[in-house]
C-alpha cells in the first residue's frame, strides 16, 4: 500500500507547511546548542496505534550509518527550498535547518532564529538569529544571508503572506506580513525558512544550487539519485555541539513492499516509512517497533468548479457521500488500524465534531433519490483521479464499485505524474480526485496547503463563499480557535464539496537499537530529530 504523506503537488506533503502555530507572541526560549543529551519532547496529539520507540539508558555513541527505506522520492535535491511546494521533508531534513521548528501541538520552538517576537499588530515578527552558526561551505549565516533567503521566498508563487524584509542587526531579522494568519508561524518552520548559503548559490549557479544543496544542517549533502537513493555525511562543524552521532545516513527508494518487507527482516535498514498496512503488520510479528499516527482523512474532492459538471450540483455530491460503504472500505484495507471516517479533521484534533450530526451513513436508495432529484436518474459517466503512488488501486477499485451501485460508470485514471497532469489539463471536468487530507494541529494550515492559491487542483474545485468566509475567519484569528475552525470544516460537510471516507495515517517500521529521534513528536511523522538520533545495536 502506497504511502499517505505525500501530497499530489509532488511526493510528500511538507511537513512544516502543515504546522500549526504558537498561541504566544513572544519567546525567549534558546534554541538547543549543545549537550549531547536525551533530547524529550511531550506525547503526540494523536494517539498513536504503537507507542514511539523507547528511550534507553545506555549512554549515547557515536558513528554508524541510519539507513532508511522510502517508497519514493523527490525529482531533485531540493538545493533551491523556494522552488519547492510541498517538498519531500523526509529526504530534505537532514541538509536543512530552519528559522522555527514545528511541534505535534502546533506549536513551534526556536531553531536557527533564539527568539522571535510579534509585533502588537500581528504584522510583522522579528527574529533574533543564532549567532556562530556555518553553511555547509564554511560561510557565515547571518542577518544578510537570512534576508537573502526570505526575499527570494517572497519573490517565489508560493509565498502566501509574507511582504518584506529588513536587516535590524547583525543577527536580527525582521519579516513583514501582507495579512495576519495564525498559521504565520508555521511559514517560519518550512521550505521558504530552508536557509541556503548565498555565496554559494552565487559562486556556482542556480542550476548548480538546485542540486546540491548547500545549508546549514546536521549532515552535510552527499549524492542523490533520483529515484534511487540520497544520501548525507555528518557535518563536523554543526552549530549544536557534539552533534549529530551518526557518521551518515542513506535513503533508498524501494516501491515494491515485497522487496521492502525482505530488506527490513534481513536487517539491510533500520526504518522503513509505511502506512500501517500488512507489511508493517508482518514486520511487528518479526519484532520491531512500528509507529503510526492517524491524522491523515482519506477523501474524494469533486469537480465543483465546472458549471457544466454533475459535481457543480450539491444534491449529486451528496449522493456520492451516501453511496460510499465506508466501514466494508476500511474493514477490507484496515489490518486492524484504518477507520471509517464522515467527517474531515481526524478524532484527536481540537476541530474534530464530538456532536457531529452531518454524517451522510451508507443508504443506496438516498443516492440514487438524490441523483434523481438532480436530474440524473439513470447516473451518468465520470473519471476518478488516482495518483498511483499514494493510492492503493485497489481502494480506487473499491470507490468504483460504490459507484457503480448508484449508476455512476467512473474510468479510472491513473497518471504518472499527476501534478504536471492536472497543471497540464486546466481544462478536466467531470471528475472526483481522491486526495489523502493531513491534518494539522492548527487545521487552519490544513486548509492552507490543500485548498490554498497553490494547490493543484484549484481549477477543479471551487470553494463556496459560505466556506471561503468561515475559513478566513478562522485563519483570522488571534490564535488558533477550534469552535471557529470546526465551522469552517462542518461547512464543508454540509455541503458534500469535500467528501472523506477513510481515516488513515503513516509512520515508521523500527528496528531495535535506533534511538532518540523523537520519532511523533513533530509535526508530522515522517520528520524526526536527525541530530540526536545514535545507534546501540
Amino acid at each position: 500500500m502506497k504511502r499517505l504523506l505525500m501530497v499530489l503537488v509532488v511526493l510528500l506533503v511538507s511537513v512544516s507547511m502543515l504546522a500549526g502555530c504558537s498561541n504566544s507572541s513572544t519567546t525567549t526560549t534558546p534554541a538547543p546548542t549543545s549537550s549531547p543529551s536525551t533530547t524529550t519532547s511531550s506525547a503526540p496529539s494523536a494517539t498513536p496505534t504503537k507507542t514511539a520507540p523507547p528511550t534507553t539508558t545506555e549512554v549515547n555513541k557515536y558513528g554508524g550509518t541510519l539507513k532508511i527505506i522510502l517508497i519514493a522520492g523527490p525529482q531533485t535535491p531540493g538545493g533551491l527550498p523556494a522552488e519547492v511546494f510541498g517538498p519531500d521533508a523526509t529526504s530534505y531534513q537532514f541538509c536543512y535547518d530552519p528559522l522555527l521548528r514545528g511541534d505535534n501541538k502546533g506549536g513551534v520552538t526556536p531553531w536557527l532564529a533564539d527568539s522571535y517576537k510579534l509585533a502588537d499588530d500581528k504584522l510583522s515578527i522579528t527574529l533574533n538569529l543564532h549567532k556562530g552558526v556555518k553553511f555547509h561551505d564554511g560561510t557565515t549565516f547571518d542577518a544578510k544571508a537570512a534576508k537573502w533567503n526570505i526575499d527570494n521566498y517572497i519573490a517565489s508563487p508560493y509565498n502566501q503572506y509574507w511582504a518584506t524584509s529588513e536587516i535590524v542587526d547583525d543577527y536580527t531579522i525582521k519579516v513583514n506580513f501582507r495579512m495576519w494568519a495564525n498559521t504565520i508561524l508555521s511559514t517560519f518552520t518550512g521550505n521558504g525558512a530552508w536557509m541556503i548559503s548565498p555565496t554559494a548559490y552565487e559562486k556556482n549557479g542556480a542550476d548548480w544550487a538546485r542540486l546540491n544543496p548547500v545549508s546549514t544542517g546536521p549532515f552535510i549533502f552527499k549524492s542523490f539519485q533520483r529515484d534511487e537513493s540520497y544520501k548525507v555525511t555528518r557535518n563536523p562543524d554543526y552549530w549544536q555541539t557534539g552533534k549529530p552521532y551518526l557518521d551518515a545516513i542513506e535513503i533508498a527508494y524501494i516501491a515494491d513492499s515485497m522487496t521492502q518487507k525482505a530488506a527490513m527482516e534481513a536487517g539491510e535498514y533500520d526504518m522503513l516509512q509505511s502506512e500501517p498496512n500488512k507489511t508493517a503488520k508482518d514486520l511487528e510479528s518479526k519484532g520491531l517497533v512500528t509507529y503510526f499516527k492517524l491524522v491523515t482523512t482519506y477523501s474524494l474532492m469533486p469537480d465543483t468548479a465546472h458549471t457544466d459538471s454533475p459535481y457543480a450540483i450539491q444534491k449529486v455530491r451528496e449522493a456520492i457521500d451516501y453511496c460510499l460503504d465506508r466501514e466494508a472500505i476500511a474493514n477490507a484495507f484496515s489490518n486492524g488500524y484504518w477507520k471509517a471516517q464522515y467527517q474531515i479533521p481526524f478524532p484527536d484534533n481540537p476541530a474534530f465534531n464530538t456532536n457531529f450530526t452531518l454524517a451522510r451513513k451508507y443508504n443506496v436508495d438516498k443516492a440514487k433519490q438524490l441523483l434523481t432529484e438532480a436530474g440524473y436518474p439513470t447516473g451518468f459517466t465520470t473519471t476518478i483521479l488516482v495518483n498511483p503512488a499514494i493510492i492503493d488501486r485497489n481502494i480506487s477499485v473499491a470507490l468504483q464499485s460504490n459507484l457503480a451501485a448508484i449508476g455512476i460508470i467512473a474510468d479510472l485514471s491513473f497518471p504518472a505524474n499527476m501534478g504536471k497532469f492536472i497543471v497540464d489539463s486546466n481544462s478536466l471536468t467531470n471528475l472526483l480526485v481522491i486526495q489523502p487530507v493531513m491534518g494539522s494541529a492548527n487545521y487552519n494550515a490544513t486548509w492552507m496547503f490543500f485548498l490554498g492559491k497553490n494547490a493543484m487542483w484549484n481549477n477543479n474545485w471551487l470553494p463556496s463563499a459560505e466556506f471561503t468566509a468561515l475559513k478566513d475567519a478562522s485563519s483570522a484569528a488571534p490564535t488558533a480557535d477550534a469552535a471557529l475552525i470546526r465551522a469552517a470544516t462542518d461547512q464543508l460537510s454540509k455541503e458534500a464539496s469535500v467528501i472523506p471516507f477513510m481515516l488513515a495515517g503513516a509512520g515508521w517500521a523500527i528496528q531495535t537499537g535506533i534511538n532518540d529521534g523523537g520519532f511523533g513528536e513533530m509535526a508530522t511523522s515522517d520528520v524526526f530529530r536527525s541530530e540526536d538520533v545514535w545507534l546501540s545495536k
